[in-house]
């Protein structure tokens, strides 16, 4: 997966403008403005995004990102699936260290601008207008200050970060910093640490599907920003479940989703697997289809699509959520293995 660095300030919680929270670091305009970009890199939004910034302005250009060097072509205008380390100067001060990634960010040549369309209340409180990258909420990693530890410090010199804010870190022939990122890879990898970022919650006036947004919030919190055990025994047990009811099963590769199989009968399936209660069974289906929904259009998929849940989704408006927007529905069931039921 491509790799990028990019280097902002140093804030505790990248959760909009401040002043108990101010950037450091990062250049002459956040030490005069007292602001900066990257202040909302970890503000869910509600569309089930976040996004990013780093500072690609040097005097009177704005300088674009030579994505080909990621894997696309010279006339793309972006690149997915690319893995992007956000790096600050610790409280301001060299050296600089790791404070957080995106996983599965789509990341832009040029600068991208909302034109009014704000994603989220901070950003049009802060008037925040453009950005860089994106990923889903779940993809954002934010460490915990305590947590940007002397082994996640970025040297200086030939090999390694420059003066640009990002930094092509697979390119490096330098022995230390190649074997830098070979530890950043396995981190990101093993996903050990703690990246949840609490929802901005200063008040204010509400915009029209806020109570639906911060319950989607509640949710991702819950059981989306770190991949839990629960996550993973539902992913082993369905997984248990197709390889005993369909001897010939096949598991073909992934992109971004949790899993696909192919069972020889009706071709490949793509599958979103969400750890659930009762009460949340209905964000895990919205947030399910958004994703493979953004996954369908990034690969032009053809075939269906299945939401696996951790508990029985009873009520009808649940079901039809998913199977009249073309989605099929699974959950545990002890006779059985698994419930499994398709849009007619």
């Amino acid at each position: 997966m491509p790799l990028l660095f990019c280097n902002i300030s140093w804030m505790k919680h990248y959760a909009g403008r401040d002043p108990k929270d101010p950037p450091k670091g990062g250049g002459g305009f956040p030490r005069k403005q007292g602001y900066c970009g990257e202040e909302l890199n970890f503000v869910p939004c509600d569309d089930g995004c976040v996004y990013g910034h780093f500072e690609t302005i040097k005097g009177e250009i704005d300088r674009k990102v030579a994505i080909e060097k990621l894997g696309v072509s010279r006339t793309d205008d972006y690149v997915d699936d690319v893995d992007i380390v956000w790096t600050a100067p610790v409280e301001g001060n060299d050296p600089r260290c790791v404070i957080g990634w995106y996983r599965h960010a789509r990341l832009y040549r040029k600068r991208q601008f909302f034109n009014g369309v704000y994603p989220s209340e901070q950003h049009q409180r802060d008037e925040m207008d453009n950005f860089r990258c994106r990923t889903r909420i779940e993809n954002a990693y934010l460490l915990d200050p305590k947590d940007r530890a002397s082994s996640l410090m970025l040297e200086r010199g030939p090999g390694w970060s420059g003066q640009a804010s990002w930094w092509y870190a697979d390119d490096t022939q330098d022995p230390e910093a190649r074997r830098f990122v070979r530890s950043i890879r396995k981190l990101l990898d093993g996903r050990q640490q703690t990246p949840a970022h609490n929802p901005n919650k200063r008040k204010g006036k509400k915009r029209a599907g806020a109570a639906t947004a911060d319950g989607y919030r509640r949710y991702v919190k819950a059981h989306e920003a770190v991949i839990s055990p629960r996550h993973n025994d539902l992913h082993k047990r369905f997984e248990s479940y197709l390889r005993k009811g369909h001897p010939s099963v096949t598991f073909p590769p992934t992109f971004c989703d949790d899993l696909r199989y192919d069972d020889g009968k009706g071709g490949v399936v793509m599958v979103e697997i969400k750890p659930t209660e009762a009460a949340t069974v209905r964000y895990a289906i919205r947030t399910a289809m958004g994703q493979l929904l953004d996954y369908q259009q990034h690969q032009q998929w053809t075939g269906r699509k299945l939401i696996v849940v951790e508990t029985p989704v009873t009520g009808a408006d649940d079901r039809a959520l998913a199977l009249g927007n073309g989605f099929g529905l699974a959950w545990p069931e002890e006779d059985i293995g698994f419930q499994v039921i398709w849009p007619t």
